[in-house]
């Protein structure tokens, strides 16, 4: 007996039950089928609104590491001149250093030499002095 020949003898004897329920399986397959539709349409809309806060959400990222990277160089930037001026000044104050420790030595040379005026001169005196005293005894 052949395929075809037994679903006949099916439907014949179950044809009316046979047919409410296929109806019925139908239908709930239809049913199923709209609501897979319906599920994938609404797992598509929730991917694409997730691309979208992804991409939002990188852009904002983006702009926010970029500004970030920016401010870096210029701070960068602010501490190499800092350090130039910083270099700078600290051979300013070398060489203050030095010019006033040759001042100092200038200064305290200086003393010296008024000092030694000054002693010059005392013994100047004190010589003038003596002669005086020597004239006046040669002559007496």
């Amino acid at each position: 007996m052949t395929y075809d020949a037994c679903m006949l003898i099916f439907e014949i004897l179950y044809g009316r039950e046979f047919q409410v329920q296929k109806m019925a399986d139908e239908g709930t397959i239809n049913k199923l089928q709209i609501d897979l539709s319906v599920h994938r349409n609404h797992i598509e809309s929730l991917s694409r609104k997730l691309d979208k806060v992804y991409a939002d959400t990188e852009t904002k990222y983006y702009y926010e590491i970029q500004g970030l990277k920016d401010c870096l160089l210029v701070e960068q930037e602010e501490k190499n001149d800092l350090n130039k001026k910083f270099q700078e000044l600290e051979k300013e104050l070398l060489i203050s250093r030095s010019r006033l420790a040759e001042h100092q030595q200038d200064t305290t040379s200086s003393r010296h030499v008024e000092t030694l005026k000054q002693k010059i001169m005392k013994m100047r005196k004190e010589n003038e002095v003596l002669r005086r005293q020597l004239d006046c005894l040669k002559v007496g």
